[in-house]
């Protein structure tokens, strides 16, 4: 690709995937429809990232969490995850996410796999909680 062409192709518009929007039931359906979408892609090479929003301290306040992913690479920053305690939140297969160096692997997870991976990342890692009218839900985006 020349070098014209990679700086002036046309980006994205919004984001990749939001919720609640309507198009999806929950958080989890709509990261692993995400998912799923991005695996399908010819080519996926720049990281993307999964953000959650819940209450903080009060019902005024909001926290923010966000997971990075690249094909099947996980990237949740600098504190580690205690990786048998989100493969039993999100009830999977130790297989379906290992540690690899800094970052986590969900290659042999599926998509509806890394979907409760990563809902149990925001709930368990970064402690999000739903706000108290939106149920067990939570709003979720993904953007590049």
């Amino acid at each position: 690709m020349s070098l014209f062409k990679k700086l002036f192709e046309a980006k994205p518009a919004g984001p990749f995937m939001e919720h609640p929007t309507g198009d999806f039931d929950s958080a989890i359906a709509a990261m692993e429809d995400a998912v799923r979408r991005l695996r399908e892609l010819p080519k996926w090479e720049q990281w993307i990232t999964f953000n959650a929003q819940g209450e903080a301290y009060g019902a005024d306040s909001y926290e923010f969490a966000g997971v990075r992913m690249l094909r099947d690479k996980l990237d949740v920053g600098k504190k580690p995850l205690d990786v048998s305690q989100i493969i039993q939140s999100a009830r999977v297969g130790p297989s379906s996410l290992v540690a690899d160096g800094v970052q986590y692997s969900v290659a042999t997870a599926s998509p509806r796999e890394v979907a409760h991976i990563l809902d149990a990342i925001f709930r368990q890692h970064f402690g999000l909680r739903p706000f108290a009218d939106e149920g067990d839900d939570y709003a979720v985006g993904a953007e590049w």
